[in-house]
Protein backbone atom coordinates (compact mmCIF):
# COMPACT_ATOMS: atom_id res chain seq x y z
CA UNK A 1 0.00 0.00 0.00
CA UNK A 2 0.85 3.53 -0.69
CA UNK A 3 1.58 5.98 2.18
CA UNK A 4 -0.81 8.46 -0.06
CA UNK A 5 -3.46 6.64 -1.52
CA UNK A 6 -4.85 7.53 -4.25
CA UNK A 7 -8.21 9.80 -3.09
CA UNK A 8 -11.21 7.51 -2.95
CA UNK A 9 -14.50 9.15 -4.72
CA UNK A 10 -17.32 10.31 -2.70
CA UNK A 11 -20.02 7.91 -2.72
CA UNK A 12 -23.14 8.44 -3.68
CA UNK A 13 -26.06 6.09 -4.41
CA UNK A 14 -28.75 6.08 -6.85
CA UNK A 15 -29.10 9.66 -8.73
CA UNK A 16 -31.11 10.96 -11.82
CA UNK A 17 -28.04 11.77 -13.90
CA UNK A 18 -26.86 8.14 -13.35
CA UNK A 19 -30.11 6.56 -14.34
CA UNK A 20 -30.71 8.66 -17.10
CA UNK A 21 -27.25 7.66 -18.46
CA UNK A 22 -28.53 3.48 -17.96
CA UNK A 23 -31.91 4.76 -19.75
CA UNK A 24 -30.04 6.42 -22.44
CA UNK A 25 -27.33 3.32 -23.02
CA UNK A 26 -30.46 0.85 -23.50
CA UNK A 27 -32.21 2.84 -25.68
CA UNK A 28 -29.54 3.74 -27.75
CA UNK A 29 -27.91 -0.01 -27.85
CA UNK A 30 -31.63 -0.80 -28.80
CA UNK A 31 -32.59 1.33 -31.37
CA UNK A 32 -28.96 0.59 -32.74
CA UNK A 33 -29.54 -2.66 -32.94
CA UNK A 34 -33.22 -3.02 -33.98
CA UNK A 35 -33.08 -0.27 -36.51
CA UNK A 36 -30.12 1.30 -37.77
CA UNK A 37 -27.89 -2.02 -38.19
CA UNK A 38 -30.92 -4.14 -39.92
CA UNK A 39 -31.44 -0.66 -42.40
CA UNK A 40 -27.51 -0.37 -43.20
CA UNK A 41 -27.28 -4.13 -44.11
CA UNK A 42 -30.82 -3.59 -46.29
CA UNK A 43 -31.62 -6.68 -44.45
CA UNK A 44 -33.70 -8.69 -41.90
CA UNK A 45 -31.86 -10.43 -39.12
CA UNK A 46 -32.38 -14.03 -40.02
CA UNK A 47 -30.55 -12.73 -43.32
CA UNK A 48 -27.69 -11.50 -41.39
CA UNK A 49 -27.91 -14.77 -38.95
CA UNK A 50 -27.72 -17.05 -42.38
CA UNK A 51 -24.55 -15.13 -42.99
CA UNK A 52 -22.91 -15.82 -40.01
CA UNK A 53 -24.14 -19.67 -40.06
CA UNK A 54 -22.14 -20.25 -42.65
CA UNK A 55 -19.02 -19.78 -41.16
CA UNK A 56 -17.11 -23.18 -40.16
CA UNK A 57 -16.09 -24.40 -36.87
CA UNK A 58 -12.25 -24.32 -38.08
CA UNK A 59 -12.91 -20.26 -39.18
CA UNK A 60 -14.20 -19.59 -35.95
CA UNK A 61 -11.51 -21.27 -34.25
CA UNK A 62 -8.77 -19.52 -36.18
CA UNK A 63 -10.16 -15.97 -35.48
CA UNK A 64 -10.42 -17.08 -31.96
CA UNK A 65 -6.57 -18.11 -31.64
CA UNK A 66 -6.42 -14.34 -33.67
CA UNK A 67 -8.28 -12.73 -31.03
CA UNK A 68 -6.55 -14.67 -28.36
CA UNK A 69 -3.30 -13.45 -30.01
CA UNK A 70 -4.12 -9.77 -29.50
CA UNK A 71 -4.91 -10.39 -25.81
CA UNK A 72 -1.17 -11.69 -25.35
CA UNK A 73 0.14 -8.97 -27.20
CA UNK A 74 -1.85 -6.46 -25.17
CA UNK A 75 -0.50 -8.36 -21.99
CA UNK A 76 3.01 -6.40 -23.07
CA UNK A 77 1.15 -3.11 -22.80
CA UNK A 78 -0.42 -4.05 -19.10
CA UNK A 79 3.66 -4.94 -17.90
CA UNK A 80 4.85 -2.19 -19.62
CA UNK A 81 2.35 -0.21 -17.33
CA UNK A 82 3.31 -1.67 -14.18
CA UNK A 83 6.47 -3.02 -13.59
CA UNK A 84 6.74 -6.60 -11.80
CA UNK A 85 3.41 -7.35 -13.33
CA UNK A 86 3.55 -11.43 -14.28
CA UNK A 87 1.84 -12.38 -17.92
CA UNK A 88 -0.56 -14.09 -16.35
CA UNK A 89 -1.72 -11.58 -13.83
CA UNK A 90 -1.94 -9.26 -16.74
CA UNK A 91 -3.90 -11.23 -18.68
CA UNK A 92 -6.44 -11.54 -15.38
CA UNK A 93 -6.26 -7.84 -15.34
CA UNK A 94 -7.48 -7.55 -19.31
CA UNK A 95 -10.33 -10.09 -18.95
CA UNK A 96 -11.60 -9.78 -15.78
CA UNK A 97 -11.63 -6.02 -16.54
CA UNK A 98 -13.37 -6.07 -19.66
CA UNK A 99 -16.02 -8.51 -18.64
CA UNK A 100 -17.12 -6.08 -16.14
CA UNK A 101 -16.83 -3.37 -17.74
CA UNK A 102 -18.63 -4.85 -20.79
CA UNK A 103 -22.00 -5.68 -19.13
CA UNK A 104 -22.70 -2.17 -17.65
CA UNK A 105 -23.35 1.69 -19.36
CA UNK A 106 -20.67 3.42 -17.54
CA UNK A 107 -18.73 0.07 -16.53
CA UNK A 108 -15.09 1.63 -16.99
CA UNK A 109 -15.40 2.42 -13.62
CA UNK A 110 -16.52 -1.17 -12.31
CA UNK A 111 -13.92 -2.70 -14.54
CA UNK A 112 -11.18 -0.28 -12.81
CA UNK A 113 -12.51 -1.01 -9.33
CA UNK A 114 -12.58 -4.89 -10.20
CA UNK A 115 -8.94 -4.31 -11.31
CA UNK A 116 -7.65 -2.63 -7.89
CA UNK A 117 -9.48 -5.24 -5.52
CA UNK A 118 -6.80 -7.30 -7.89
CA UNK A 119 -4.29 -4.93 -7.03
CA UNK A 120 -4.73 -4.79 -3.68
CA UNK A 121 -4.58 -8.73 -3.53
CA UNK A 122 -1.34 -8.69 -5.24
CA UNK A 123 0.45 -6.49 -2.68
CA UNK A 124 1.15 -3.16 -5.42
CA UNK A 125 1.09 0.14 -4.11
CA UNK A 126 -2.10 2.50 -5.16
CA UNK A 127 -0.20 4.88 -6.41
CA UNK A 128 1.69 2.54 -8.81
CA UNK A 129 -1.87 1.15 -9.63
CA UNK A 130 -2.75 5.03 -10.66
CA UNK A 131 -0.04 5.39 -12.63
CA UNK A 132 -0.64 2.00 -14.30
CA UNK A 133 -4.58 3.00 -15.30
CA UNK A 134 -3.20 6.17 -16.50
CA UNK A 135 -0.21 4.94 -18.85
CA UNK A 136 -1.99 2.09 -20.37
CA UNK A 137 -5.05 4.78 -21.13
CA UNK A 138 -2.93 7.47 -22.33
CA UNK A 139 -1.49 4.79 -24.70
CA UNK A 140 -4.91 3.22 -25.92
CA UNK A 141 -6.53 6.51 -26.73
CA UNK A 142 -3.27 7.77 -28.60
CA UNK A 143 -3.69 4.63 -30.45
CA UNK A 144 -7.19 5.53 -31.29
CA UNK A 145 -6.59 8.70 -32.31
CA UNK A 146 -3.67 8.05 -34.83
CA UNK A 147 -5.57 5.32 -36.30
CA UNK A 148 -8.02 7.40 -38.03
CA UNK A 149 -4.87 9.70 -39.33
CA UNK A 150 -3.16 6.70 -40.84
CA UNK A 151 -6.51 5.88 -42.31
CA UNK A 152 -7.14 9.04 -44.10
CA UNK A 153 -3.71 9.06 -45.33
CA UNK A 154 -3.83 6.05 -46.84
CA UNK A 155 -7.53 6.97 -48.44
CA UNK A 156 -5.00 9.72 -49.96
CA UNK A 157 -2.22 8.09 -51.24
CA UNK A 158 -4.77 4.92 -52.62
CA UNK A 159 -7.06 8.28 -54.65
CA UNK A 160 -10.42 7.68 -52.61
CA UNK A 161 -9.97 10.55 -50.36
CA UNK A 162 -12.87 12.43 -51.77
CA UNK A 163 -14.74 14.75 -50.72
CA UNK A 164 -15.40 17.66 -48.28
CA UNK A 165 -16.32 15.76 -45.46
CA UNK A 166 -13.20 12.84 -45.23
CA UNK A 167 -11.12 16.22 -45.72
CA UNK A 168 -12.76 17.79 -42.82
CA UNK A 169 -12.68 14.87 -40.51
CA UNK A 170 -9.07 14.64 -41.37
CA UNK A 171 -8.16 17.88 -40.39
CA UNK A 172 -10.40 17.40 -37.28
CA UNK A 173 -8.73 14.28 -36.16
CA UNK A 174 -5.26 15.47 -36.73
CA UNK A 175 -6.01 18.63 -34.51
CA UNK A 176 -7.09 16.31 -31.72
CA UNK A 177 -4.42 13.90 -32.09
CA UNK A 178 -2.25 16.63 -31.41
CA UNK A 179 -3.77 18.36 -28.85
CA UNK A 180 -4.11 15.14 -26.72
CA UNK A 181 -0.40 14.41 -27.35
CA UNK A 182 0.52 18.65 -26.38
CA UNK A 183 -1.62 18.15 -23.17
CA UNK A 184 0.26 14.46 -22.04
CA UNK A 185 3.87 16.27 -22.72
CA UNK A 186 2.74 19.23 -21.53
CA UNK A 187 1.24 17.62 -18.26
CA UNK A 188 4.06 15.24 -17.57
CA UNK A 189 7.21 17.47 -18.31
CA UNK A 190 5.85 20.71 -16.23
CA UNK A 191 4.50 20.27 -12.81
CA UNK A 192 3.11 24.17 -13.07
CA UNK A 193 0.99 22.94 -16.09
CA UNK A 194 0.29 19.59 -14.11
CA UNK A 195 -1.32 21.54 -11.39
CA UNK A 196 -2.87 24.36 -13.30
CA UNK A 197 -4.63 21.28 -15.15
CA UNK A 198 -6.06 19.50 -11.85
CA UNK A 199 -6.75 23.04 -10.37
CA UNK A 200 -9.39 23.71 -13.27
CA UNK A 201 -10.04 19.87 -12.93
CA UNK A 202 -11.65 20.46 -9.36
CA UNK A 203 -12.77 23.81 -10.33
CA UNK A 204 -15.07 21.95 -12.53
CA UNK A 205 -16.38 18.40 -10.50
CA UNK A 206 -17.23 21.73 -7.08
CA UNK A 207 -19.69 22.77 -10.07
CA UNK A 208 -21.10 19.29 -10.45
CA UNK A 209 -21.13 17.53 -6.64
CA UNK A 210 -22.46 21.14 -5.93
CA UNK A 211 -20.44 21.16 -2.18
CA UNK A 212 -20.40 17.54 -1.83
CA UNK A 213 -16.53 15.60 -1.25
CA UNK A 214 -14.89 18.74 -0.30
CA UNK A 215 -12.51 16.59 1.53
CA UNK A 216 -11.74 14.23 -1.39
CA UNK A 217 -11.59 17.26 -3.52
CA UNK A 218 -8.54 18.80 -1.36
CA UNK A 219 -6.30 15.81 -1.44
CA UNK A 220 -6.93 15.25 -5.30
CA UNK A 221 -3.84 18.17 -6.22
CA UNK A 222 -1.25 16.22 -3.90
CA UNK A 223 -2.31 12.87 -5.06
CA UNK A 224 -2.96 13.45 -8.53
CA UNK A 225 0.76 15.34 -8.53
CA UNK A 226 2.10 12.35 -7.13
CA UNK A 227 0.65 10.06 -9.29
CA UNK A 228 2.27 12.53 -12.55
CA UNK A 229 5.48 11.84 -10.90
CA UNK A 230 5.07 8.31 -10.95
CA UNK A 231 3.45 8.31 -14.61
CA UNK A 232 7.01 9.74 -15.58
CA UNK A 233 8.98 7.41 -14.06
CA UNK A 234 6.89 4.45 -15.45
CA UNK A 235 6.19 5.76 -19.34
CA UNK A 236 10.49 7.19 -19.52
CA UNK A 237 11.23 3.77 -18.67
CA UNK A 238 8.91 1.34 -20.49
CA UNK A 239 7.62 3.66 -23.27
CA UNK A 240 9.32 1.12 -25.91
CA UNK A 241 7.45 -2.32 -24.40
CA UNK A 242 4.60 -0.11 -24.33
CA UNK A 243 4.84 0.93 -27.91
CA UNK A 244 5.59 -2.11 -29.44
CA UNK A 245 2.73 -3.83 -27.63
CA UNK A 246 0.28 -1.52 -28.42
CA UNK A 247 1.11 -1.93 -32.41
CA UNK A 248 1.08 -5.28 -31.81
CA UNK A 249 -2.58 -5.93 -30.24
CA UNK A 250 -3.19 -3.14 -32.82
CA UNK A 251 -2.11 -4.77 -36.03
CA UNK A 252 -3.52 -8.27 -34.38
CA UNK A 253 -6.91 -6.44 -34.18
CA UNK A 254 -7.09 -5.20 -37.70
CA UNK A 255 -6.16 -8.40 -38.65
CA UNK A 256 -9.38 -9.70 -36.61
CA UNK A 257 -11.55 -7.57 -38.42
CA UNK A 258 -9.98 -8.53 -42.42
CA UNK A 259 -10.73 -12.62 -41.16
CA UNK A 260 -14.22 -11.61 -39.90
CA UNK A 261 -15.07 -9.89 -43.36
CA UNK A 262 -12.84 -12.39 -44.99
CA UNK A 263 -14.86 -16.09 -43.59
CA UNK A 264 -18.52 -14.49 -44.67
CA UNK A 265 -17.13 -13.20 -48.51
CA UNK A 266 -17.15 -9.62 -47.37
CA UNK A 267 -13.77 -8.79 -48.96
CA UNK A 268 -13.12 -5.20 -49.18
CA UNK A 269 -9.62 -3.31 -50.06
CA UNK A 270 -6.99 -3.02 -47.58
CA UNK A 271 -7.42 0.83 -47.43
CA UNK A 272 -11.43 0.41 -46.98
CA UNK A 273 -11.04 -2.25 -43.71
CA UNK A 274 -8.12 -0.59 -42.72
CA UNK A 275 -10.73 2.97 -42.34
CA UNK A 276 -13.49 0.78 -40.50
CA UNK A 277 -10.81 -0.71 -38.14
CA UNK A 278 -10.23 3.29 -37.35
CA UNK A 279 -13.94 4.09 -36.91
CA UNK A 280 -14.48 0.91 -34.31
CA UNK A 281 -11.52 1.76 -32.49
CA UNK A 282 -12.52 5.71 -32.61
CA UNK A 283 -16.22 5.12 -31.76
CA UNK A 284 -15.44 2.74 -28.93
CA UNK A 285 -14.40 5.48 -26.85
CA UNK A 286 -18.10 6.38 -27.08
CA UNK A 287 -19.19 5.68 -23.62
CA UNK A 288 -23.16 6.06 -23.44
CA UNK A 289 -23.36 2.34 -24.23
CA UNK A 290 -20.71 -0.23 -22.62
CA UNK A 291 -18.02 -0.48 -25.10
CA UNK A 292 -19.70 2.28 -27.64
CA UNK A 293 -21.56 -0.95 -28.16
CA UNK A 294 -24.32 -0.09 -30.56
CA UNK A 295 -22.89 3.07 -32.34
CA UNK A 296 -19.94 1.15 -32.92
CA UNK A 297 -21.47 -1.41 -34.78
CA UNK A 298 -23.74 0.94 -37.00
CA UNK A 299 -20.84 3.41 -37.56
CA UNK A 300 -18.63 0.66 -38.82
CA UNK A 301 -20.63 -0.90 -41.21
CA UNK A 302 -21.71 2.34 -42.37
CA UNK A 303 -18.08 2.94 -43.47
CA UNK A 304 -17.47 0.17 -44.85
CA UNK A 305 -20.51 0.48 -47.26
CA UNK A 306 -19.72 3.85 -47.81
CA UNK A 307 -16.47 2.17 -49.40
CA UNK A 308 -17.83 -0.03 -51.28
CA UNK A 309 -18.84 -3.23 -49.23
CA UNK A 310 -21.77 -4.96 -49.91
CA UNK A 311 -23.99 -4.10 -46.69
CA UNK A 312 -25.43 -7.91 -45.55
CA UNK A 313 -21.91 -9.55 -45.60
CA UNK A 314 -20.20 -6.21 -44.43
CA UNK A 315 -23.19 -6.13 -41.50
CA UNK A 316 -22.40 -10.19 -40.62
CA UNK A 317 -18.40 -9.53 -40.53
CA UNK A 318 -18.44 -6.32 -38.48
CA UNK A 319 -20.88 -8.22 -36.27
CA UNK A 320 -18.85 -11.11 -35.99
CA UNK A 321 -15.92 -9.29 -35.07
CA UNK A 322 -17.73 -7.30 -32.47
CA UNK A 323 -18.81 -10.47 -31.03
CA UNK A 324 -15.11 -11.92 -30.36
CA UNK A 325 -13.63 -8.24 -29.34
CA UNK A 326 -16.64 -7.40 -26.78
CA UNK A 327 -19.28 -10.07 -26.45
CA UNK A 328 -16.93 -13.38 -25.89
CA UNK A 329 -14.71 -11.29 -23.09
CA UNK A 330 -18.00 -11.01 -20.93
CA UNK A 331 -18.38 -15.48 -20.79
CA UNK A 332 -14.39 -15.71 -20.47
CA UNK A 333 -13.98 -12.88 -17.80
CA UNK A 334 -16.85 -13.94 -16.11
CA UNK A 335 -15.30 -17.44 -15.80
CA UNK A 336 -11.78 -16.29 -14.85
CA UNK A 337 -12.97 -13.93 -12.50
CA UNK A 338 -14.55 -16.70 -10.87
CA UNK A 339 -11.45 -18.64 -11.14
CA UNK A 340 -9.70 -15.66 -9.26
CA UNK A 341 -11.88 -15.62 -6.48
CA UNK A 342 -12.20 -19.19 -5.86
CA UNK A 343 -7.87 -19.31 -5.94
CA UNK A 344 -7.71 -16.11 -3.44
CA UNK A 345 -10.23 -17.60 -1.01
CA UNK A 346 -8.17 -20.82 -0.62
CA UNK A 347 -4.81 -18.80 -0.61
CA UNK A 348 -6.18 -16.66 2.67
CA UNK A 349 -8.17 -19.86 4.22
CA UNK A 350 -6.72 -20.66 7.79
CA UNK A 351 -6.25 -23.67 8.17
CA UNK A 352 -8.14 -25.55 10.82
Amino acid sequence: MSALAAPTAPRRGFTVPGAVRVVTGIAVTGAMFGWVVPALAGARWSAIGEVLARVSTPQLAALALLWAAGLFAHSFVLTGGLPGLSRRRALTLSLTGSAVSNVAPMGGALGVGTNLAMIRAWRFRETAFAAFTIVTNIWDVLAKLLLPVIAIAALVLTGHATGHLLRSTAAVASLLLLAVVIAILGALGSERAATRTVDALVRVLRLVLRGRGEKWLGSLTRSVLETRGAVRAVASRTWPQLTTGMGAYVLLQGALLWGCLHVVAADLPWYAVLTGFAVERLLSLVVVTPGGTGTTEAGTVAALVALGGDPLTVAAGVLLYRGFIFLLEIPVGGVWLGGWFVARSRAVRVPG
